[in-house]
């Protein structure tokens, strides 16, 4: 029994967050991050890596809340859901292209009364996707985030989704954004049923060779197409070009780059690719295709490549000895406890909210 009083060594601590699984709180546990630092190129100051996936513990909230505060700096006007968006990404997204399409260029009518005209509305979203729970009969359905109309009638909006969905879907929301709380809305299902991440699957023709025997009893080479289906490859989060009202490096690294006395800093390094050569932030990577035109990915954004000053270092070799990644995993853990003692700043209640939910997320997954 402890003593009133008593304070724990870094040692016992790192053991207790270990124990309890928390240790998440305060360090990504991926072993290609364990195994990395980012180094500053004039300071020399050294960072730990990030995997930056959605479904790691550490590096999901911390994205989340990125998302957050880039997201407010565009001051969106409307929240607008639109249902049964399709079953796989590829359809959802087609479908919300042509929406968006279609309210942008209005439309005359019909004969010389003009039934059925529309205005033109110059929108700018952000869309981010979300799974419904009967997802078999409903699939996906999109929250989006617009700005450029303080006021769009319903019935316009259903009338052009129900012509995007070839009459599949009937519904619209929409609601007007006072305050960051839609914002907010929007921002939880980045991490909603964040450990499926289901995005369908689509059937491509695919050509193989095959060998068969001739009629003289040789064997002939020959050609045949058969379909195949394969998972989806489209983007949970879209936005149109003119949305943010600059580049989103420069936003992050404008909001990231002040300190919080009381909140966990997001550290941003630019121009750093991890092992599978997509970038820290994937989603942003996507180029958009001749049905998605008014979609931008961030690389196109800025097309100018500018040297980073952090560069990326291998700083343990690769291994597949348990024993080591254990052993780096509490190093990073007792690190990460130290620096947070010595600066006095702690995790922000709003990336311990997200945790908590996501965790919980992973707990009912198993």
């Amino acid at each position: 029994m402890k003593r009133p009083g008593y304070m724990p060594t870094v040692e016992e601590r790192v053991e207790w967050h270990l124990e309890d699984g928390t240790d998440t709180l305060y360090c990504c546990p991926d072993a290609w991050a364990l195994r990395h630092r980012f180094v500053n190129r004039d300071t020399g100051e050294v960072r730990r890596a990030r995997c930056d996936k959605w479904t790691c513990l550490y590096c999901g909230p911390r994205k989340v809340d990125m998302w957050r505060q880039v997201i407010a700096e565009a001051e969106p006007t409307l929240h607008i859901v639109l249902t049964k968006a399709g079953n796989t990404m590829e359809e959802a997204s087609r479908a919300l292209t042509t929406w968006v399409q279609a309210l942008r260029r209005g439309s005359k009518g019909i004969g010389h009364d003009h039934i059925g005209a529309r205005p033109a509305f110059h929108i700018e979203y952000l869309g981010v996707s979300e799974e419904h729970k009967n997802f078999e009969e409903n699939g996906f359905h999109w929250h989006l985030l617009v700005k450029g109309a303080d006021f769009i009638p319903q019935e316009y909006l259903v009338a052009c989704w129900q012509s995007a969905t070839k009459g599949r879907a009937s519904w619209v929301w929409v609601t007007a954004v006072n305050n960051t709380r839609a914002i907010g809305y929007v921002t939880k299902y980045l991490t909603k049923d964040i450990t499926r991440e289901r995005k369908g699957q689509k059937t491509i023709v695919r050509e193989g060779l095959i060998m068969r025997v001739g009629e003289n009893g040789q064997l002939v080479e020959d050609r045949e197409q058969v379909e195949a289906l394969v998972e989806s490859k489209a983007r949970r989060i879209r936005y149109s070009r003119g949305f943010f009202p600059e580049p989103t490096k420069a936003i992050r690294a404008r909001l990231f780059s002040r300190s919080e006395e009381n909140g966990d800093a997001i550290e941003v390094i630019e121009e750093v690719t991890t092992e599978d050569n997509e970038t820290l932030f994937p989603e942003l990577s996507k180029a958009p295709t001749e049905t998605e035109e008014t979609e931008v990915s961030e690389s196109q954004e800025e097309p100018e490549v500018q040297v980073s000053e952090w560069k990326l270092q291998e700083v343990a070799e690769f291994t597949r000895d348990v024993q080591v990644y254990r052993q780096r995993r509490r190093k990073a853990l007792e690190e990460a406890i130290r620096e947070r003692d010595g600066t006095g700043r702690y995790v922000s209640r709003r990336v311990l909210g997200l945790w908590e939910y996501q965790r919980s997320q992973l707990r009912l997954a198993c």
